[in-house]
């Protein structure tokens, strides 16, 4: 299975590097996993013979090019992807027979659901930072990776993890409820922005939080 590649502690390091960080050469692995370069190449040809990581060449210079990794499309499977064929099927039906506006209804309700079942156990009196702390391990407990920044007055969420891209590729209105699904856990007074998203490209979904001032 493809899963087995990372049972490594190396190579899911490496993997997860990669996940959040993009194009990393080998030396910048090797800081990152403390593993020797050697030991980072060894692994990385392990990932490149199963489709996991291919690799750039960057010039700089004279002497030897370097080399940049990254994951492929298929290193995707490796992360969280609930039942994305099914959910597709069965969303693709619901659609050609009610509509899309119908499609657009089950996110919603979706949406009002699990803010309905989280908000009784969210901290929506605590300050800003302790509240995207606890919407940060929610999202971890999902199996979703996540980082908060703080920068001055502002936070950044990134979320290095689609559950389900296929899905969001195709219906980018489950992108829009989870944005709501946020706003509504963190509270009123509060302005979150989605800036960048995984299915556009980048290499992580990335939300901006501020204070609202009154």
């Amino acid at each position: 299975m493809l899963t087995d590649l990372i049972d490594n502690q190396t190579r899911k390091a490496i993997a997860l590097s990669l996940k959040k960080k993009g194009n990393m050469s080998v030396d910048e692995l090797s800081r990152e996993v403390g593993v020797t370069p050697m030991g980072v190449r060894q692994h990385l040809l392990v990932l490149e013979r199963n489709g996991i990581v291919e690799y750039t060449i960057r010039k700089h210079g004279v002497g030897r090019p370097g080399f940049l990794y990254r994951l492929t499309g298929r290193a995707e499977d490796l992360f969280p992807n609930i039942y994305a064929e099914l959910c597709l099927d069965i969303l693709g039906e619901i659609e050609e027979k009610e509509g899309r506006e119908k499609v657009e209804e089950l996110f919603r309700s979706r949406k009002d659901k699990i803010l309905s079942k989280k908000i009784k156990t969210f901290p929506v009196k605590a300050k800003l930072s302790d509240r995207l702390s606890f919407l940060a391990d929610m999202l971890r407990e999902d199996g979703e990776i996540v980082e908060i920044e703080e920068e001055g007055a502002q936070f950044k969420l990134k979320k290095f993890t689609c559950p389900m891209p296929k899905v969001a590729e195709r219906y980018g209105e489950v992108c829009l409820y989870d944005l709501e699904l946020f706003k509504g856990l963190l509270g009123e007074g509060i302005d979150m922005q989605a800036r960048q998203r995984i299915i556009e490209g980048a290499p992580f979904c990335e939300y901006v939080v501020s204070e609202v001032p009154s």
